[in-house]
């Protein structure tokens, strides 16, 4: 089973604590050359980064070789040489013919001209069904640059027992800055305890005794920060691929999750959740933890660790007063461009296998992730079914998300961004002072 956080999440360098944490590896070695030069006839290389993925994309090849003699070897670089082995690849004419590309790199590689225009080398049907979100997320210049591979969305994880003493519906759970309170934070309260089972608010609480937590207000950009500031009606980008979240709604959006966990008291401490981008999922799993706004990528460790300890389910992530906005993230499949052209000709066959039903089944088969063509992503929500899980909640996040980072300079700007975030959590700075100064140090990473 693939660790979804690194093989999509991760990717998108918009994890728990930034870039750094977000990008653990997950695979490492190789099983190609990383060559694209076809030595030996028709043969390609397709390189990605998490070799729990590899087994999903082996069985898909085998079908594309049969179907079209061309063979694919599959070359695996660890996450934490990715994307320093690419750029050194591309610049020796050694990239591979096809590989997997992120949405806070791929600008780069476009901008520069190494990247296959999709429209001009894949037709039919198929492209119709692919997910838009992740569409929109990698067309740049009036052209789509990568195939949908996988994505994720964001919604809400609950402990269905815990929830029903208190009867809470978690499908019912919004948030509203501008308010003395509201639905989330009255849960959140009622959910939180210290070791005498007393409630934030209650004569003698003792937060430094709370042996459970209502909610995970934390630094993590996909899950909380986006999705947040989206509700609430702030922008993180402008038109021009600036920042742009310190405005009134987001400097309100910011101290609102600020307080959740310093004031109201029904997150854990920012200090441990900084440091540590899973303790909020290890910490739902354990039963510590009631409410985990998270997506799929959290799927697979959850379900494994809490086993039959208790009963879990998925809901809508908290609304805001502009609704309830995910944020998409996806992984493609981009066409080396200065490959021969000798390869060209299987470049685009292998892209256009991989935009298929056909070619993308086994990632819902094997449980990898929502495939990106969504005429098989039922086979990723029956392979959960299975487990008594409905994941379609995801599908439904997908519909009319909040807008990804975008940028040739994506990464730097959240590298730069996310310490004053962690600030602002913690409690050391205000959202006031501290948003400003993140937008800023952002922009100037990014220039």
């Amino acid at each position: 089973m693939i660790s979804r956080r690194r093989m999509i999440s991760a990717l998108a360098a918009t994890g728990a604590v930034g870039a750094a944490a977000a990008c653990s590896p997950s695979g490492s070695g190789d099983s190609g050359s990383g060559s694209g030069s076809g030595k030996g006839g028709k043969s390609l290389t397709f390189r990605l980064w998490d070799d729990t993925a590899k087994a999903a994309y082996e069985k898909s090849f085998e079908a594309f070789e049969k179907d079209s003699g061309w063979k694919v070897s599959i070359d695996v670089v660890a996450w934490d040489d990715y994307w320093t082995k690419l750029p050194l690849d591309v610049a020796s004419g050694d990239a591979p013919d096809v590989y997997l590309m992120n949405s806070a790199n791929y600008v780069q590689f476009q901008e520069a001209g190494n990247l296959v225009a999709i429209d001009d080398v894949v037709d039919g049907a198929d492209k119709d069904q692919w997910q838009k979100a992740v569409v929109d997320l990698y067309t740049r210049d009036g052209k789509l640059w990568g195939v949908p591979q996988l994505w994720d969305s964001i919604a809400l994880f609950y402990n269905k027992e815990l929830l029903d003493a208190e009867k809470i519906d978690p499908a019912d759970l919004s948030f509203d800055p501008s308010k003395d309170s509201d639905p989330l934070r009255e849960a959140g309260k009622a959910l939180t305890v210290d070791k005498e089972d007393r409630h934030p608010g209650d004569k003698g609480f003792d937060a430094d005794s709370r042996s459970r937590f209502g909610f995970n207000s934390s630094c993590d950009r996909q899950a909380i920060i986006g999705p947040f500031l989206a509700s609430n009606g702030a922008d993180w980008e402008n038109d021009k691929d600036q920042y742009a979240f310190a405005s009134k709604e987001g400097i309100a959006t910011f101290q609102y999750l600020a307080d959740l966990v310093n004031k109201d008291q029904i997150a854990p401490d920012a200090a441990d959740t900084n440091e540590n981008g899973d303790l909020c999922r290890d910490m739902f799993a354990q039963g510590k933890l009631a409410l985990f706004q998270s997506g799929p990528y959290s799927l697979s460790a959850i379900d494994e660790a809490v086993g039959d300890s208790f009963e879990w389910g998925i809901a809508p992530m908290v609304a805001g007063p502009a609704g309830a906005k995910s944020l998409v993230h996806g992984v493609v499949a981009v066409g080396n461009a200065k490959a021969d052209d000798d390869q060209q000709e299987g470049i685009a066959k292998l892209l256009t296998w991989l935009g298929s039903a056909d070619g993308q089944r086994p990632f819902g088969e094997m449980g990898v992730s929502f495939p990106g063509n969504s005429d098989v992503q039922d086979t990723f929500v029956d392979y959960w079914k299975d487990k008594g899980q409905d994941v379609s909640v995801f599908i439904d996040a997908a519909k009319d998300p909040a807008p990804a980072d975008t940028g040739a300079k994506a990464n730097a700007g959240l590298t730069a961004a996310m310490p004053v975030f962690q600030e602002i959590f913690i409690g050391r700075k205000s959202a006031k002072d501290g948003l400003p100064e993140a937008q800023k140090a952002g922009n100037e990473a990014m220039k």
